[in-house]
């Protein structure tokens, strides 16, 4: 029996909940949900069960689309229903040759073959032709074999349009423009695009699409247009919401205003990408050992098997803990790299003397330049100097600061040098940060206040100078170091 056939208030649910998936897989999910708690028969259970890992897959989590796409697919076979079988089966192995996962997916794609012999519905068969040709572009495409990669997949892209499947045809249109664009034919790609573009579209594929014209507009160094599609793509990925495209949007755009030199923009979306980041490679991460453990309760479900398909199991497992090992290894580096923001950050909220330039040193090496009185009455001053607050005058030059002195610039700046270790925009610029960092640590009025009044506060001409100042002082950007700040106030 398939889904046109299911019957009552289940099937129109399971319709309702196809209708709703590419737009609203919230929404999609819930249904999925509630029709799995309601306790329906195995085919639909395993349709509701599908419904909710694509409604995962659309909104980017890997572990819950893994862990109900295993699902779906084993009760479906426990059912008589062959079409559920076929269609959970395509799902899994599209899924799980995204992950990356290839002797999992090969098993699936055996599956898949089998159904095809069976299945006696001319559109499925033609469907599951084309999924195979599909998967085997897919692995091309993942080897770098590119022109190969493209005659098949040209091929899939004519089963899918016999097959009469929407959403197969255009998911097929977009995998052939990006493999069109991995191998060198942008304009064809691009081409490629603008007509998928002309037919009714759901949100998701609109975001393949626009991050693939990101793509070629960075490619050719049009970067207006590159952050055009990117805040698009963004814009819709949070409305989706999809965490991975919305991940892929923020680096993209991090990418975008760095080749632009645009260090404010720069800092503020890859500041929002590094949790995103962290928390997809971790999802990855717990999907693969969703993947582990099935296998393993498989393995212990089939003991009574023979050893071949025992051999094959351990083989599955000796991969995938090779997956697992690389991908802890990532998630370790991320990991790594949060923790010395953290340390720079720490450095200034709990340091253990206060935050200002170096006195004067052992290692100073005086020589006769500078009169030892002068130097000293010069060092006096800049004492002074440093717990005042004339440095956050943004007209301070070191010509101005040697009038004040009774001094030369010659004079003072070799005293600054040599003392403070560091040149006088250097020495001004770090007193002017300090002086800011003190504000956030003492006055939560602070957090309220927009980068740009921070800078003009400490003496900055301009909010993108301030930034890459507080950047280079600190190694963290000022967003994220209020951040941090904040949250550490409201847990004390």
């Amino acid at each position: 029996m398939g889904l046109s056939q299911e019957k009552g208030t289940a099937g129109d649910l399971i319709r309702e909940a196809e209708t709703k998936m590419y737009s609203h897989p919230e929404q999609a999910g819930k249904i999925a949900s509630y029709l799995i708690s309601q306790k329906n028969s195995n085919s639909i259970n395993a349709h509701a069960h599908l419904l909710l890992a694509k409604s995962f897959y659309v909104r980017g989590y890997y572990n819950e689309t893994v862990k109900n796409a295993v699902h779906a697919k084993k009760i479906a076979f426990q059912s008589e229903n062959i079409k559920i079988q076929e269609t959970s089966t395509i799902f899994a192995l599209k899924l799980f040759r995204e992950l990356g996962l290839d002797p999992v997916a090969n098993k699936y794609r055996q599956d898949l073959k089998n159904l095809m012999k069976r299945s006696i519905d001319t559109n499925k068969v033609l469907l599951m032709e084309a999924t195979l040709k599909e998967d085997s572009a897919k692995k091309l495409f993942q080897n770098l074999e590119y022109a190969m990669a493209e005659e098949l997949q040209e091929e899939a892209l004519s089963l899918f349009s016999k097959s009469k499947d929407t959403l197969a045809i255009t998911a097929g249109h977009i995998a052939f423009a990006e493999i069109l664009m991995e191998h060198g034919m942008v304009e064809k790609a691009v081409d490629h695009l603008e007509e998928i573009k002309e037919l009714p579209l759901t949100d998701f594929e609109k975001l393949q699409i626009l991050d693939l014209m990101g793509r070629f507009y960075f490619n050719r160094k049009e970067y207006t247009n590159a952050a055009s599609s990117y805040k698009e793509a963004l814009k819709i990925s949070q409305q989706l919401p999809n965490q991975i495209y919305e991940s892929k949007s923020l680096e993209s755009l991090t990418l975008v205003y760095l080749a632009l030199e645009d260090t404010n923009q720069f800092f503020q979306y890859r500041q929002r990408n590094n949790l995103l980041s962290t928390e997809i490679e971790v999802d990855k991460s717990q999907a693969i050992n969703s993947v582990y453990n099935f296998i393993n309760t498989f393995q212990k479900e089939q003991t009574e098997e023979k050893k071949g398909d025992l051999y094959f199991i351990i083989y599955i497992l000796c991969a995938l803990l090779i997956i697992i090992i690389g991908i802890g290894l990532a998630v370790n580096y991320l990991y790594t790299s949060k923790t010395k923001e953290y340390l720079a950050i720490y450095k200034y909220v709990a340091p253990k003397k206060a935050i200002v330039t170096q006195s004067k040193t052992e290692t100073a090496i005086k020589n006769n330049l500078v009169p030892e009185e002068t130097e000293e009455m010069i060092l006096e001053k800049l004492d002074k100097f440093e717990k005042g607050k004339k440095y956050t005058n943004p007209d301070m030059s070191i010509a101005f600061l040697a009038s004040q002195f009774d001094t030369n610039t010659k004079y003072l700046s070799e005293v600054i040098n040599r003392q403070k270790g560091k040149n006088f925009n250097s020495y001004v610029n770090e007193l002017r940060i300090n002086y800011i960092i003190n504000k956030l640590k003492t006055d939560s009025a602070y957090f309220n206040y927009k980068i740009s009044y921070l800078a003009e506060e400490s003496g900055f001409s301009s909010h993108s100078s301030f930034t890459t100042v507080f950047k280079s002082v600190t190694g963290i950007a000022p967003t994220k170091f209020m951040t941090f700040l904040k949250e550490r106030k409201e847990t004390a």
